[in-house]
This record gives C-alpha cells, structure tokens and sequence, in this order.
C-alpha cells in the first residue's frame, strides 16, 4: 500500500517539474532523490544453536598385558625309603649257657619235634623244636598260647630255619628258649618233606620210634576225652592214628574226619601200645585233610 502511494507521489513532482520548464525557466533537473525504502528488517539470521562441544572420551589407558606367572612345575616329593631295618644281632646257640635267664635271639634249623605232655591234664600243653645252628642245640619251647599266636606255625616243622627271640632256661640239664608271644618266632625257610612215605602194610614193630608219612581213607574213628584214634587204610592195610586232643582240636577240617573215606595224610612217629601198632603225630600240621 504504501508502495503504491509512493509511486502516486513521484508522478506528481515530475508533472510540476515539467510545468515550470514549460514556463521558460530553466530549472535544474532535480537529482532525483533515490527513493529512501523504508528499511528492509534484515532477515532473521538464524543464531546457530551452539555446537555441543563433546568432551572427548578420555583414551582408556591400555591395561598391562597381564603376563600369567608360570605355576610352578610341581617337584615331585621322593618317597622316603623305609629304613634300613637294624640287624638283630644273633647269639650262637653254643653260647647260649652265657645268656640264662636272659633274652636273646637264635636261628637255626629245626631237626626234631615233640609235645609236652601234662600229666594233671592227661593232654598236650606246648610243642617242643630242637633248633640246630651248627654251634649246639636248644629246645624252643612254644606253649600253646604261644603256637596259636604265631602266624608262621604251618611252616615249622622239621626241615624248617627258625628265628626265635626268648629267655634263655634251663630244664632237667637242657637249656630252652621261650618266647613270650607268637610274633617272636619267625620261619626263615618252610619246612619241606619231612619223612619218608611208606605203605601202611609195610609198617611193623621194628619200625618204632621211626619218624614216617602214610596217606589212606578214614574208615572209623573213636573219639576220647582226651585223645581221639584215626583209623586210617591205604589198601595195603590198616593203621591206629592216636592224636592228642589239644593237637586234634588245632587240625584245620578235623570235621570231615568223622566221615568215612576221607582222605588223609599223617606224618608221625610209630609206636606200639599193648601190641596194637600206632602213629602218632606231633603238631596239628602233621595231620593234613584232603580236600
């Protein structure tokens, strides 16, 4: 609107210019007054929203290479060797007279067998094993506490090395060992055959006091309060087997020896009682049940 008026207005002074040139005047063309445009409201610069100044993440500093220490290579702890066991020093059998009344240690090898007989109790009460070291002899005395305690008893017997520690006695003239429990008596080599086998009919009176080995069945047995007889027959006859009780209770599958036609093998001394042909056995182990 206001441009328009604008216009109206120079027209108009340009009619009275050249109105008054008209009148003979000269009149200076007017310098036309450059038109004084109402000022143009500058364009709204858009204010740059600030800039987000980002905080730069700090560069993490780079952890350590964690070098892994080595474990260490495990040392293998030798095993201790067990120690040296210290000798038992030995005493000479021969010697032995030196020592009553003390305690010692013998080996020797076992050359004769017995029991020791008790008259009160009309039975067995320990064995006797005459050891033989070269030097001399002695009885080991092993009572039957003693016997049942010791865990290589199945291996002595004649033919057999023994190590035996005891007091040193001695009884009517003979010197003895006794040891006070099983352990103090040790097999250094089992007994091995210890008597010849012979034929049950081949067996006579002659043969008496004769250490022999005979094997055949059961036929009958005959038990006592204190002994208990085998009759024993290999086919060639027939033969009493006269076993104490305390030896009889100590062989192992005594039980089958009351049936008839077990098989048996004694070894033990012959002997002749009332004229009746006997053999005896002297341990437990000299009777053996087969199977």
């Amino acid at each position: 609107m206001w441009l328009h008026r604008l216009r109206v207005l120079f027209g108009l002074l340009l009619t009275l210019v050249w109105a008054l040139a008209g009148c003979g005047q000269p009149v200076a063309s007017p310098t036309p007054t450059p038109l004084s445009l109402p000022p143009t409201r500058p364009a709204a610069t858009a204010t740059p929203a600030p800039t987000a100044t980002r905080t730069p993440r700090p560069t993490p500093t780079p952890r350590p290479t964690r070098t892994p220490t080595p474990s260490p290579t495990p040392t293998e702890t030798p095993t201790p060797l067990p120690p040296t066991p210290t000798p038992i020093p030995i005493t000479p059998i021969g010697r032995l007279r030196d020592y009553l009344e003390q305690e010692v240690t013998v080996a020797g090898n076992v050359v004769e067998t017995a029991y020791i007989y008790s008259r009160e109790a009309k039975d067995v009460r320990g064995f006797l094993f005459t050891l033989d070291d070269g030097t001399g002899q002695v009885k080991l005395l092993m009572w039957l506490n003693v016997y049942d305690d010791c865990w290589d008893a199945r291996k002595i017997n004649v033919g057999a090395r023994v190590r035996a520690t005891g007091q040193v006695k001695e009884y009517a003239g003979q010197l003895e060992i006794i040891p006070r429990w099983g352990g103090a008596v040790k097999a250094l080599k089992a007994a091995g055959p210890s008597a010849p086998p012979r034929a049950i009919g081949s067996l006579t009176e002659a043969d008496k006091g004769q250490r022999v080995q005979i094997e055949g069945s059961v036929t009958r047995i005959e038990p006592g309060e204190t002994y208990v007889r085998v009759f024993v027959n290999d086919g060639s006859g027939e033969v009493l087997v006269f076993i104490w009780r305390s030896i009889y209770d100590r062989i192992r599958g005594r039980e089958k020896l009351e049936t008839a036609g077990t098989s048996v093998r004694v070894v033990g001394r012959v002997d002749v009682y009332r004229g009746t042909l006997e053999v005896i056995p002297t341990l437990p182990y000299d009777v053996v049940v087969n199977p």
